[in-house]
């Protein structure tokens, strides 16, 4: 789910970044579009965030190769900690995608903080000759460091494994850089690994580059 950690880090502000937590911003719609290259290809992608209430998200996805996802949280503050249960379905032209998973993250300083998501995702593939689930356990854990309020950096390594079929499993790793003016936020993320460049591809990539902004309103 590629909105995934952008949709649940919004609501952590440390200092500076959009991935940070001191302050809550719980009624801020936000806009992504982002383009990312694998290999020769490139697949662009548009996504929102809106805060329904103050416990309670609802996102929305689509990209250039047709594939569209819904999806909705549910977080609250434990502590120090913030923590999201959520689910999302996602539709691509010959499988449906649905995700339930829970995400937690908190500062450990003022510009630095810690976040990690696990989740289970089921990919069922409806074919004229093939009518197939699979089933994947995917885990991510990263940190976020904001120098200044006006730029970001965090990175990621993502563990993802097949409960079914070949039961292999895939790691990768996302590092990304964020510029933080006012209203747009570009960033750039460069990933390792093995990794969908959509959520509706059914191979990986080796590794991809994105190229993005977000919009704060």
């Amino acid at each position: 789910m590629k909105r995934l950690l952008f949709t649940l880090l919004m609501p952590l502000t440390v200092c500076a970044n959009d991935h940070q937590l001191q302050t809550l911003n719980y009624h801020e719609p936000s806009l992504s579009f982002q383009t990312a290259k694998a290999g020769d290809s490139w697949i662009g992608t548009v996504s929102g965030v809106i805060q329904a209430t103050e416990e309670i998200n609802i996102s929305a996805e689509i990209d250039s190769e047709g594939y569209l996802e819904i999806g909705t949280g549910y977080g609250l503050m434990l502590g120090n900690f913030y923590t999201e249960a959520f689910v999302s379905y996602g539709r691509a032209d010959l499988i449906d995608i649905y995700d339930i998973g829970l995400f937690g993250g908190t500062a450990i300083t003022n510009n630095i903080m810690v976040f990690a998501n696990t989740s289970h995702e089921w990919r069922d593939v409806s074919l004229s000759l093939i009518d197939m689930t699979d089933r994947e356990w995917k885990n991510t854990v990263g940190t976020s460091y904001s120098p200044t309020q006006f730029m970001n950096f965090s990175y990621s390594f993502s563990h993802d494994r097949q409960l079914t079929g070949s039961k292999g499993y895939y790691n990768s790793q996302d590092v990304t850089f964020t510029l933080k003016p006012k209203w747009v936020e570009p960033y750039v993320k460069y990933t390792f690994g093995q990794k969908r460049v959509s959520p509706g591809d059914v191979f990986r990539s080796d590794g991809s580059v994105e190229l993005g902004f977000n919009l704060r309103f």
